[in-house]
């Protein structure tokens, strides 16, 4: 908007700009881009079930907004930790959570599995399991993924493996989220809500990324 003077020159820039991307798949077309996006591009570095590299996509999700705000609380900070010439920004960022139903007839679901398999597809860092499994699942046919979030340690994480499975295509339940950093952690606020949620920097020290210390 700011590079624009109208509704009618940017909606010619947003065709322009969509233009330039990969096309979206076929069967993801009827989908809100907030659906669609997650398989229209390859990946550019390795995520727990999608190998750098890899075209079809993955769409992450969870079962609760308090862990996916915890998931985004975790990779925000692992940017400056990993970025440590980046400062932690001072100003509070906004995340838009949303709701969706999804439906398939077969999934894995890995909170099922026995305590050593469930650590296996649990490890931080190491993904390498968790691509075997997920190849092997799309081979069997399987669309989704039920899996134990390794950020927030009483949650439920969903990988889907096909656009197919969403049984919405519109998001529903729209939800903006403040983030902030602090000395100690980020604390998140909903907007026109009554939304409050903290997450210390010792709640991720599992990952040996973020255990030697916090964003500067």
């Amino acid at each position: 908007m700011k590079l624009v003077d109208g509704l009618d020159e940017q909606r010619i820039l947003e065709e322009l700009l969509d233009a330039s991307k990969p096309p979206v798949l076929a069967p993801c077309q009827h989908l809100h881009y907030l659906q669609f996006t997650p398989f229209r591009y390859a990946a550019r570095y390795d995520t727990r079930f999608r190998p750098r590299g890899e075209r079809r996509g993955v769409f992450y999700a969870a079962e609760t907004v308090q862990t996916a705000a915890t998931e985004v609380a975790f990779y925000r900070a692992l940017f400056f930790v990993e970025s440590p010439e980046t400062k932690a920004p001072d100003a509070p960022f906004e995340m838009t959570a949303f709701r969706t139903r999804v439906r398939t007839e077969l999934a894995v679901d890995i909170t099922e599995f026995g305590a050593e398999a469930r650590k296996l597809y649990a490890d931080p860092v190491d993904y390498a399991p968790c691509h075997k499994l997920a190849e092997a699942a799309r081979k069997a046919g399987a669309q989704a993924i039920r899996f134990a979030s390794v950020r927030d340690h009483a949650g439920v994480n969903v990988a889907l493996l096909s656009c197919a499975t969403f049984a919405d295509s519109q998001p529903r339940d729209m939800q903006g989220w403040w983030f902030r950093f602090t000395e100690n952690g980020l604390f998140a606020t909903q907007r026109f809500g009554k939304g409050r949620l903290e997450f210390p920097y010792e709640m991720f020290a599992n990952d040996p990324r973020l255990a030697g210390g916090s964003p500067k």
